[in-house]
């Protein structure tokens, strides 16, 4: 549900949207990587190191490259809402309704295949931008004057025409889940990639703060809480191919009657990533409305926790 207004948009500058597969041991991983999203002219899928892990758009054409032209996404994000991370819904100060899918938030298809052994995938790895490897979310922050007093965190009182700092990044929330044989997903996992549930879904400080104060409006609190996770599953230290939780895991590959040209089994899974600006977050304030966010995403083959 939108905390403004008028329609937050959230416009990204897109470098480039990159799959990397590789396999790193015999644990595999792969990445997706968006970066200034705002040009979607310059999205590319890339997978190397290797074909024991392989992505597709369409089940039928694998590499280690994907071109822009079969995807299909949104080059721009609009703050929505969710209670399971399947199904989107517009609202507050906009006309209630449906989201729109690759008009309002972001929704990316995806094949794997592999012949490793390891068939359980996950998300993992969250670490620092610019790193090699690992998950992260990052944005350069906008300075925001707000046009009226209100209330951030621990009862911070932000006074009118004062400079505060936000950041698109802290706002945004992912959620991927297992699509069935008629492309539906049944379940899915929602992911605050800032990691911080103090500032999470549903606080009555920062944007809900401002627009009360801004528009005098009554708003009411959403009474439901989604299941969030604010963090990724890590591996166990003395084992790379086993995690200790199971809080980020996706899929497991399921066997095919396709062989390599080894004779190896070929398994594999299709799963759905979205990624919207939650219309909930206290962050989500008209100050991002100009950020920029460079998005990297690490999947891994691994083996669940028992």
């Amino acid at each position: 549900m939108s905390l403004r207004m008028m329609t937050l948009r959230l416009t990204l500058s897109i470098l480039g949207l990159i799959l990397y597969l590789f396999i790193f041991g015999s644990v595999t991983y792969a990445w997706v990587t968006m970066a200034q999203i705002n040009n979607i002219d310059n999205l590319t899928l890339i997978a190397s190191s290797g074909r024991e892990l392989l992505v597709s758009t369409d089940d039928e054409n694998y590499d280690t490259t994907i071109s822009l032209q079969q995807l299909h996404v949104s080059n721009q994000l609009k703050d929505v809402t969710t209670s399971d991370g399947i199904h989107f819904t517009r609202g507050g100060y906009m006309e209630r309704g449906d989201a729109i899918a690759q008009q309002d938030y972001m929704v990316i298809d995806l094949y794997f295949k592999s012949t490793a052994r390891e068939r359980d995938l996950f998300l993992m790895n969250r670490t620092f931008e610019n790193s090699n490897r690992g998950t992260y979310i990052e944005s350069n922050g906008i300075n925001f004057i707000p046009k009226v007093h209100y209330t951030e965190d621990n009862h911070r009182l932000v006074l009118k025409d004062s400079i505060i700092r936000y950041y698109a990044k802290d706002a945004v929330r992912i959620s991927f889940g297992e699509m069935d044989e008629e492309g539906q997903v049944q379940q899915a996992t929602i992911y605050d990639p800032s990691e911080n549930e103090f500032r999470g879904y549903g606080k009555s400080f920062g944007a809900y703060s401002y627009y009360l104060a801004r528009t005098n409006t009554p708003l009411y609190l959403p009474e439901y809480t989604p299941s969030i996770i604010y963090g990724l599953s890590e591996l166990d230290p003395a084992n790379p191919y086993q995690v200790l939780d199971n809080r980020s895991w996706i899929s497991r590959l399921k066997p095919t009657d396709e062989t390599d040209l080894n004779g190896k089994t070929i398994y594999k899974t299709k799963i759905r990533l979205c990624i919207w600006i939650e219309g909930w977050d206290p962050d989500a304030i008209d100050g991002i409305l100009n950020d920029q966010l460079r998005i990297q995403l690490e999947f891994k083959l691994a083996h669940r926790a028992t």
